[in-house]
This record gives C-alpha cells, structure tokens and sequence, in this order.
C-alpha cells in the first residue's frame, strides 16, 4: 500500500509545518446547527438509536485521511466529511481504520456503515455497493516553484525526469504509455521510483527529478503546505469520488441528503478551503449504484 507520511515531508523540506496543525485538526462547525431531526428520523432504527456512524477509512493518503502523530487519531479532508455528514444525521462519526479491500466487504457484513476512502465508483463496484458522489479526485503533477512548464499531457513529460511512488495507480499509467513520446520524435520521459512520498518529495526538492506525478489531493496539498517551494504544474486524469454504502443500504437516502444540505450551506466548501483542496469541488451530489 503507497503511503505518504506528511510530518516526515514537512521536516525533509524543512517547512516549519505538521500534518497535524491545530488547524488540521479542528472539525469545521456547520453554521445552521449540528442536526436535521426530520432527516434523522429516517435513519435505521439501530443506527439512530446508537447515535454512532461507523465510517471505514484508509488512513495512509494525506490529506484525505492519515494518523497524527500520536499514530492513533486520524485526521484529514474525509474525517472532516465524516463528521459533518454524521452532524446531519445527529450522529457521531467514528472512523475506523481498515485496508482498501477490505471496505466492499466490511460494508456488507455490516462492519461499517459507510465508506470513505479515494472511491472511485467504477461499474464493477456498483455492481456490489452503493454510491454518493462528493469529491473530483484524478492525478497531479508537482514541480518546484519558480518553474514555469505547465504538465497536461504525457508529452509535457517528454524529455524530464519525473518520479513516481512505487506500486502506485501513476506507475502504472507511465508504463502503459510507453513509447508517448517517441511516437512524437521526443526524447522519452526518465522515471525515478520511490518507496514513499516523502522519499519522492525530498527529490523533487534537490533536483533530483522535475515533476512528481501522484493523486491530485496529496500534490495540491503539499503545494499548498509549501507553495514556496513547489507548485502544481497541471491536473490529469480526474474522477469522481464518492462515499461507500452497502448495496441497497437504507443509509443511501441519508447520506445522499446530508452531503447535498453540507453542499447547500457553505460546510463542504469550508472543508475543501482548509485543506487546499477547492479545485476539486462538486457542484452537486449523485447516487450511483449501477441502476441508472
């Protein structure tokens, strides 16, 4: 699993910064109050009774969802969304830390009530799970700041020395488009693989290599962490992202509800702002569970 540890790219580019800022690790207050008693009561009987949203989350991927440094807590862009979609709901978002393979079936089985986690509702995943959309993930390219190339293409990566994280969705990409630029009479990119993100930022930094391509969420994140030392150079590949349900769950509604009021009363907004991510934002939220 591609792990990124932001405490340990903030000490390797020497930012006088954490991934646990006080900051980081305030939940944004929506502004019209903690619940909707209507739309709560139409919740599951067990769930409302229990006041307790069961949320399975991938704690590996700053800033969507990581550990503080008391290797316990987990913070991030979705544990914010956790809680302010429970707010809604008058519940209480617990996170629980799992592995990506696990969630479909976690889901399921009941283990947890919802998902978030990068999802990306594929059809193969509608087939066993419900979807609502609240994110616009895909790739980043990051370059060090006072560079001026934009990145859009893989040939904008013709001729540079680019890194990537080892095992990682853009590994995989940049091997399955060999031969880009040569096709173009370029000179083809030159790939450096790292065994983390912050091996491949500490690179970026010294030069070592021109752009790092990885998720969208963890380049702006780290631009905007360090925007005096790197820049996003261009976006790639975007996609929806959306919030996991079991297939034909009661929850769906609910949830569906809940994200589209935290769009409609400026909360979700808040949220994207506190960690860089606004680019990203939806204007609207969808159920996707291969039916429609």
């Amino acid at each position: 699993m591609v792990t990124w540890s932001l405490v340990m790219v903030m000490v390797l580019t020497g930012c006088a910064l954490s991934a646990t800022d006080h900051a980081d690790s305030m939940l944004v207050d929506r502004p019209q109050g903690r619940c909707d008693p209507v739309l709560a009561s139409t919740l599951p009987t067990p769930i409302r009774q229990s006041t307790v949203l069961k949320v399975a989350m991938v704690p590996n991927t700053p800033p969507m969802a990581y550990h503080a440094e008391d290797n316990t807590t987990i913070v991030g862009f979705d544990r914010d969304m956790s809680q302010a979609i429970a707010d809604v709901l008058c519940l209480v978002a617990q996170p629980i830390s799992t592995g990506i393979d696990a969630i479909v079936p976690g889901l399921a089985a009941g283990r947890y009530d919802v998902a978030l986690a990068s999802l990306s509702p594929t059809e193969e995943r509608q087939r066993n799970a419900d979807f609502v959309t609240y994110y616009k993930g895909g790739q980043g390219f990051l370059t060090r700041s006072g560079t001026t190339f934009p990145v859009t293409t893989y040939l904008d990566l013709c001729d540079r020395t680019v890194g990537v994280i080892m095992g990682s969705v853009q590994q995989g990409q940049l091997e399955q488009a060999a031969g880009t630029c040569e096709r173009a009479n370029r000179p083809s990119w030159r790939l450096n693989l790292f065994p983390d993100g912050s091996a491949a930022v500490l690179s970026l930094r010294s030069s070592r290599i021109e752009v790092l391509y990885a998720s969208i969420s963890s380049t702006q994140y780290v631009a905007h962490k360090a925007p005096n030392l790197f820049r996003l150079a261009g976006q790639y590949k975007r996609s929806l992202v959306a919030v996991a349900l079991a297939k034909n769950s009661p929850l769906t509604v609910p949830v569906h509800q809940a994200v589209h009021a935290l769009m409609q009363d400026g909360t979700y907004r808040k949220i994207l702002e506190k960690w860089g991510l606004q680019d990203n934002d939806l204007d609207t939220t969808d159920i996707l569970n291969g039916r429609s």
